[in-house]
């Protein structure tokens, strides 16, 4: 047992004798087992991570496999931890003085690639205050070990060389391209309109303002912070003057989430929006007349609105950059109580205290502008 962060009110007994339980029963528990008991003043959760002998272990697919048995009716979580974090917890019921024989898919814990399992985590949830109870566990196993000649098959991000500012992308993360996105101008109005600009994209007052509230949101779900990214760079792509003058947005952005997937969001590569364009600011209250100024967006996203367990690794790769600017822009993240910089090709691990709702604070910066904005994602 990991005894830093542990949160049992007492140290296991790792060889425990209290006879044999269920004797005659399939799910019987023999001795020695493990044991932990206690009790404490205020309801919460127990947790641990146990360790052993043959841990670290490279596993991918296959099962983990334990008995369990509690004194109270109990709600029991499992979970896989390494330097990747906490895989999700896997609840269970349990009835009072009955043994369980539980098997779980490593899949459904971390996905489908393979990882380095270091402990197994596991913990009673929302133990009531003042009860006494004692948990049981024997017959610990984690199947299907990756062989040493497969343990370098562990996910390695492939880093793209390439100018972000050219619109064609290789599709390394799905097969099929997007197709691209319903321009809103006609043909002829396309022509009128960039005879009287220079600017690549021609946006409504209304949406240059969505576009320029958004990044400084701080009250987003993670669906609504996951999903701005992707609604702000549409208002861009579909009031192009000209075809492929930017990667495709939509494109990038299912990309982005196939690449998350991958790793059952464990690892994410940042979505970031660049783009120079102008929007028609109007000039009378019924918005008949109007002239066209100049901005630009510099937004960043993430492809999912979930991350699966305690810890997060962030890609910046220009691959998932779209822009129309010949410079990247600057990233900085705040972790650890500090602003940290993300080169581009280069990776952040970042970890999050607690499951639920939380927010990651990053700030853009290039060619004068600077852009301090808070994304939302749901800790499962």
């Amino acid at each position: 047992m990991e005894m830093a962060g542990m949160t049992f009110p007492e140290a296991p007994e790792w060889s425990a004798n209290w006879g044999k339980m269920n004797s005659g029963e399939k799910e019987a528990l023999t001795p020695p087992y493990i044991r932990w008991s206690g009790m404490k003043n205020k309801a919460g959760d127990w947790t641990g991570l146990l360790s052993f002998d043959k841990l670290p272990l490279a596993v991918q697919s296959g099962n983990v496999a334990l008995k369990v048995r509690a004194t109270q009716k109990s709600k029991f979580g499992i979970w896989l931890a390494g330097d990747f974090g906490n895989s999700g917890v896997k609840f269970f019921d349990l009835d009072a003085n009955k043994t369980y024989s539980l098997k779980i898919a490593v899949a459904e814990l971390l996905g489908n690639s393979a990882k380095a399992v270091k402990h197994v985590g596991v913990g009673l949830f929302d133990v009531p205050a003042h009860q006494y109870t004692t948990l049981f566990i024997d017959d610990v196993s984690v199947s299907c070990a990756v062989s040493n000649g497969s343990v370098a098959e562990v996910w390695t991000y492939p880093y793209s060389d390439l100018d972000p500012r050219t619109p064609r992308r290789e599709g390394k993360f799905i097969s099929t391209p997007a197709p691209m996105t319903s321009a809103a101008y006609s043909e002829e109005k396309r022509r009128k309109i960039a005879d009287s600009t220079s600017a690549d994209f021609v946006l409504s007052e209304l949406e240059h303002y969505q576009i320029q509230k958004f990044c400084g949101r701080t009250d987003l779900t993670p669906q609504k912070s996951r999903d701005g990214w992707f609604n702000n760079m549409y208002f861009i792509d579909r009031n192009r003057l000209r075809d492929s003058v930017i990667a495709n947005p939509k494109g990038l952005f299912y990309e982005a989430n196939e690449a998350a997937a991958g790793t059952d969001n464990l690892e994410m590569p940042l979505l970031i929006g660049n783009v120079d364009y102008a929007y028609r600011a109007c000039n009378d209250s019924v918005c008949k007349a109007g002239r066209l100024q100049n901005a630009r967006i510099l937004q960043a996203g993430v492809p999912s609105a979930t991350v699966r367990g305690s810890r997060l690794k962030i890609f910046y790769d220009p691959y998932f950059v779209c822009t129309n600017r010949s410079v990247l822009p600057k990233v900085e993240i705040y972790t650890k109580n500090k602003w940290q910089s993300l080169e581009p090709k280069s990776e952040m691990l970042l970890e999050f205290e607690s499951a639920g709702e939380q927010s990651v604070k990053v700030r853009l910066s290039e060619g004068g502008v600077t852009i301090n904005q808070t994304l939302f994602v749901e800790v499962k």
